[in-house]
């Protein structure tokens, strides 16, 4: 190789280096924060909503049960008209009214119990799903801080709405960074549920992430 050719291949070599640098320079680095909305994923997982209207119809359920103990309760009340106060048959009758009303509500109060409990472990399961869903997909895109937010418009006419907003930890946040959609979709792809729903939010592209869908 002679020198002029030596000096050509060099030449185009390094103009090829610095086009290359520059493009990597320009391109918009990853973010390293993100934000979720927990509230918005809630109301739409399709898992979650299942399992709450399954408690639901457990919760009618009990009602309903005691509704029919006290429409009996009701009825040994009224035959206690038959009987007069201080006979056999009549303390016989108002010592099972008692017991019956005590047990009931024994009942109630641990069937309530019973219900909370659950509720809150339900919250939790689903809680520990979508911070998994969030961790997995941080990890992938590079993420090293995601925070959560609300992003429901606030009633001004609501003093405990406007009060809520004034004390949210986020002031501004580029609508960029919002992984909401993009962590409910690996959950609904995850059940066997379409990704895409009418109503949801538009998927937002976050720069420089993996599996990001575009912009629609």
């Amino acid at each position: 190789m002679n020198h002029r050719l030596f000096f050509q291949v060099a030449l185009a070599t390094g103009i090829v280096t610095c086009f290359a640098s520059s493009a990597a320079a320009q391109a918009p680095a990853p973010p390293s924060v993100a934000i979720i909305d927990m509230t918005y994923i809630f109301e739409n997982h399709p898992g979650f909503q299942a399992r709450r209207e399954q408690l639901r119809g457990q919760v009618e359920q009990a009602e309903h049960d005691v509704k029919a103990r006290q429409e009996e309760l009701k009825k040994l009340v009224d035959r206690l008209n038959d009987y007069n106060p201080g006979t056999p048959e009549y303390k016989q009758l108002e010592e099972a009214i008692t017991k019956q009303d005590a047990d009931l509500k024994v009942k109630v109060q641990l069937s309530k119990k019973d219900f909370l409990l659950h509720e809150a472990k339900m919250y939790y399961t689903v809680y520990q799903e979508i911070a998994d869903e969030t961790r997995m997909y941080a990890e992938r895109a590079g993420i090293q801080l995601v925070l959560r937010f609300n992003g429901d418009q606030i009633d001004t006419n609501n003093p405990q709405e406007v009060l809520k907003e004034l004390n949210k930890a986020i002031v501004y946040s580029n609508p960029s960074i919002d992984i909401t959609p993009i962590v409910l979709d690996q959950i609904k792809r995850r059940q066997g549920q379409p990704a895409a729903t009418t109503g949801a939010r538009p998927v937002q592209q976050v720069p420089g992430a993996p599996g990001v869908p575009p912009r629609r």
